[in-house]
């Protein structure tokens, strides 16, 4: 199993290594300090097994980092990692592909939980703060209730024809729901709202 830790404090990085060393498969890890030197690793290395990306890089944000590591590794998991547990970072980093966000005041065992979680293809985001919300990024407005019940089939990959029967009512009403969840969660089409709300808890019943 490949690792690539990306964080500009290496006293981090060393005890990230320490805490993953126990994970199956005798880890190898790649580390950088920087989005520069991470996009170099990630683009000789076509085998890694999951990306921890600190948010608050010197040379780039970590979100903008995101997105161009998706870019090279994009069947790779990547983890977001920042101090800053703020709602609307967290939300962006889904829609923009994160697997997961993991606050650094995290104790060990959390950690690995959740890393766990991840690499056998779920979604991580802490118990506080994003799980349960149910509100875009800088909005004011809520998913209602139906509006839940529909994004939660999404999740599940069912089409506008198979919510509709499930929920007893018309497609056109599911079709005005799923814009309407569009628009609220401020993505832009039915996976990417999915994504969020695994973050959201919604298709959990959060």
């Amino acid at each position: 199993m490949k690792f690539l830790l990306v964080d500009d404090h290496a006293l981090f990085r060393h005890g990230l290594r320490l805490l993953l060393a126990g994970f199956p498969g005798n880890p190898v890890f790649l580390e950088a300090g920087n989005c520069a030197a991470a996009f170099a690793e990630a683009a000789v290395h076509a085998d890694i097994d999951l990306i921890l990306l600190d948010l608050a890089l010197p040379d780039l944000n970590g979100l903008d980092g995101l997105v161009r590591l998706r870019e090279l590794c994009p069947t790779t998991p990547v983890v977001l990692l920042s101090a800053n547990e703020n709602t609307p970072i967290i939300l962006d980093g889904l829609r923009r592909g994160a697997q997961g966000f993991i606050p650094k005041s995290s104790s060990p065992d959390v950690m690995v939980a959740a890393l766990q979680v991840i690499l056998a293809g779920g979604i991580y985001v802490p118990a506080t703060g994003v799980a349960g919300r149910a509100e875009p990024a800088g909005g004011n407005r809520a998913l209602t209730a139906r509006q839940r019940e529909v994004l939660a089939l999404l999740v599940k990959n069912r089409s506008n024809k198979e919510i509709a029967q499930a929920l007893d009512m018309r497609v056109n009403t599911v079709r005005v729901h799923v814009a309407a969840i569009l628009k609220i969660l401020d993505v832009e089409n039915r996976n990417d709202a999915a994504r969020v709300a695994l973050g959201l808890g919604v298709a959990n019943g959060g």
